[in-house]
């Protein structure tokens, strides 16, 4: 093939960049672009792809994917169509008008016959899919869970001229709180650790007697095809915990219980939440949080979007938090004034992920007393450390409502704000950069919104105040060197590491706050900012996405890196070996860190009056 075909040429070159053709030499690339076909479709226009109907790769645009349970994924540029075996109901639309180039399956398939490493890589994509697919239906709908997937099986039996006693013991032996009664294979009835109690015990019955004459007869059944939901409707309908599951030959082949049922929600995030909100300890909080990371790496494993991920943990911290303020206030009482628990940074900004330590403070209505002070002191005392018991550290720089400056009246932050704004100095704007992302967790809202309000009013005019802050914003630069380079750190701990936080995440999220600080706006969410910041013409739309494909970006490598961390058995963090990411990875990182510099240039030109 020559190499001066123009067209060949540009989908070479596209190919170079995209996994894993971007592994291949530059002939095989010329090749490859012969066998491409290329379809143009406008926006809404709506396809579907069978298995076995080859590869493709959308060139530009957008295009979601929609399943049984709706859209399970959009599509950009670089990204393959390549659908797992027997898949059903799986469609696309375009959501922008897409570019789309189409290799046919012999061709697909002889490229996988000769690059190893292609056919791995396409394969493992697959495999991926359907794990995906199937952590998706669960967290979507739990109870579509078949029964055979949470039923205990085999079940326990005996004939029905077993005794009660001889019953009583095999149960206590194999730790179960219910037995099946049969004959010749056939369900005649059932009896449960509370039939022994009421109608046993309570009764005063002869152990010898035989089971037949305590048991429940005829129980209500479950289908082994049926699904939860249908299990737990007749748990609910018929008021029972026990229901045994039949095969279509109406064998006993399991049974379910409501602890079956429990035990299947322990990672259900929802589910979780709702334990947490009936915790009766501060120990059996820290216990139940010993699950986190757990559910954390299965979310990423699933391939859960990075602010989905973000959303659930900072709902946990959420919920961990107000359990323990309610939990404190059974031990000293009412509170004696209104009051708001405050969350700070990332979990005001439902950013927050592991490994994070306690932003937190106490807002009171003014005119309190000695007395009542004492009370929120206690407050703030017990809730923060339980909090450090849950997993949420304690804060180095004190930034907790168990230190005085962190738990005041109204009318003392207010103070508070305007001694910032008067002297902005470096340690003043470090406070503001942590306490201007603010949020109600706990108690009264309008406290909240009361003193944000007022700081929002304050600082729109306060050019000298805004300028230091976007100091502070240009202080921490993307790791780019000459020529596009990624800069390591050197030294230290993490020498030639990558600081995706401090370099990629927090520069974003601080250049955000800023434009929101000095146009008034109140969202506090990064992405809800940058909608915001657009919608109002303060960035350009084309900015505003740039920008949130670059929080993403980074935040998903990022999520990835914490989630193998876990893996290994490490403590997650934030620093990332740039040797650990593909050629193409690394590529689109510094795309994300570009985005990144252009945006502080942008703030550097916009508040240089000031600074």
């Amino acid at each position: 093939m020559e190499a001066n075909h123009p067209e060949l040429a540009l989908i070479s070159d596209f190919l170079a960049n995209c996994l894993p053709f971007d592994s291949l030499d530059s002939v095989t690339l010329l090749e490859l672009a012969e066998q491409f076909e290329i379809a143009y479709y406008r926006h809404g226009h709506r396809f579907s792809v069978a298995d076995g109907e080859g590869l493709l790769l959308l060139r530009s645009g957008a295009v979601d994917q929609f399943g049984e349970e709706g859209i399970s994924q959009r599509l950009e540029s670089g990204e393959s169509f390549i659908l797992p075996p027997e898949t059903q109901g799986v469609r696309f639309t375009a959501f922008e008008d897409s570019l789309i180039y189409h290799l046919p399956e012999d061709a697909f398939a002889a490229l996988c016959a000769r690059f190893r490493h292609v056919d791995r890589y396409f394969r493992s994509r697959r495999e991926r899919r359907l794990r995906r697919a199937a952590r998706y239906r669960v967290q979507a709908d739990y109870y579509s869970r078949a029964v055979a997937d949470v039923m205990s099986s085999p079940p326990l039996t005996v004939t029905p001229e077993t005794s009660i006693f001889e019953t009583a013991e095999l149960m206590t032996a194999k730790r179960v709180s219910s037995v099946l009664v049969e004959r010749d294979g056939q369900l005649l009835g059932i009896v449960t650790d509370r039939d022994l109690r009421s109608r046993v015990l309570a009764a005063g019955r002869n152990g010898e007697v035989t089971i037949i004459s305590v048991m429940t007869q005829q129980p209500r059944t479950v289908a082994l095809q049926a699904n939860l939901f249908d299990a737990v409707l007749i748990m609910a309908d018929k008021r029972v915990h026990h229901l045994p599951v039949v095969d279509e030959q109406g064998r006993a082949c399991g049974m379910v219980t409501t602890s079956d049922i429990q035990l299947a929600r322990e990672d259900d995030p929802l589910f979780f939440v709702q334990r947490i909100g009936r915790a009766n300890s501060e120990e059996q909080l820290a216990t139940m949080m010993q699950r986190l990371p757990e559910m954390f790496r299965q979310w990423v494993a699933a391939d859960t979007q990075s602010h989905q991920i973000a959303r659930l943990t900072t709902t946990i911290s959420d919920a961990v938090t107000r359990r323990l303020i309610e939990l404190a206030q059974l031990e000293l009482g009412p509170a004696p004034a209104k009051f708001c628990w405050l969350g700070f940074g990332s979990q005001a900004r439902g950013e927050q992920l592991l490994g994070g330590d306690q932003d937190n403070g106490l807002l009171i209505e003014d005119g309190l007393n000695e007395s009542q002070k004492h009370w929120f002191e206690q407050l703030g005392k017990r809730v923060c450390d339980g909090l450090n018991a849950c997993g949420y550290v304690y804060c180095p720089g004190g930034v907790m409502a168990s230190t005085p400056e962190w738990r005041k009246e109204l009318g003392e932050w207010r103070k508070t704000v305007d001694a910032w704004l008067r002297s902005p100095s470096s340690a003043a704007v470090m406070r503001v950069s942590i306490f201007f992302d603010l949020r109600s967790i706990y108690g009264e809202v309008s406290l909240c919104e009361n003193l944000q309000i007022y700081m929002l009013s304050q600082t729109q005019k306060n050019s000298i105040f805004l300028a230091s802050l976007a100091e502070n914003v240009l202080s921490s630069t993307p790791p780019l060197g000459l020529f596009g380079r990624l800069l390591v750190e050197r030294g230290g701990e993490h020498s030639r590491e990558l600081d995706l936080k401090k370099r990629g995440i927090l520069p974003i999220v601080e250049m955000t706050r800023l434009h929101a600080l000095a146009n008034g706006l109140a969202e506090v969410n990064t992405y809800a900012r940058l909608h915001a910041l657009a919608k109002m013409g303060v960035i350009s739309l084309a900015d505003s996405r740039n920008m949130e494909d670059a929080y993403t970006l980074i935040n998903s490598i990022r999520l990835k890196q914490q989630a193998r961390q876990l893996a290994d058995g490490e403590t997650p963090n934030h620093f990332l070996k740039p040797e650990s990411l593909s050629r193409l990875q690394r590529q689109h990182l510094k795309q994300a860190f570009g985005i990144v510099r252009q945006a502080q240039d942008s703030v550097r030109l916009n508040y240089r009056s000031g600074i």
